[in-house]
């Protein structure tokens, strides 16, 4: 699997120009819904970050895209995300 840091090569038509935090968001909620990652899993943005080789931010973008999906949620500013999605809810 390529990183999701890697850039594309300028004259690829087929490129995937989508925003990092995009492509991160979409990795995690596969993960989720496939139960990789269940209810009430802890999913800290610096783990995340060093484990698909992005920024701390681009895992921030992440986490924020999928607590506005109601895929995540925090309870604190200072506390890590946790899963929060129910398959079938």
């Amino acid at each position: 699997m390529d990183a999701i840091s890697d850039l594309p090569m300028l004259h690829d038509m087929d490129a995937d120009y989508t925003p990092q935090y995009v492509k991160l968001a979409r990795i995690l909620r596969d993960k989720i819904e496939s139960r990789q990652y269940q209810q009430g899993h802890p999913l800290p943005a610096a783990k995340l970050a060093s484990e698909h080789a992005v920024s701390i931010r681009v895992a921030w973008h992440a986490l924020e895209m999928l607590a506005a999906n109601k895929y995540v949620h925090r309870s604190g500013s200072f506390s890590a995300y946790e899963v929060t999605w129910q398959a079938g809810a």
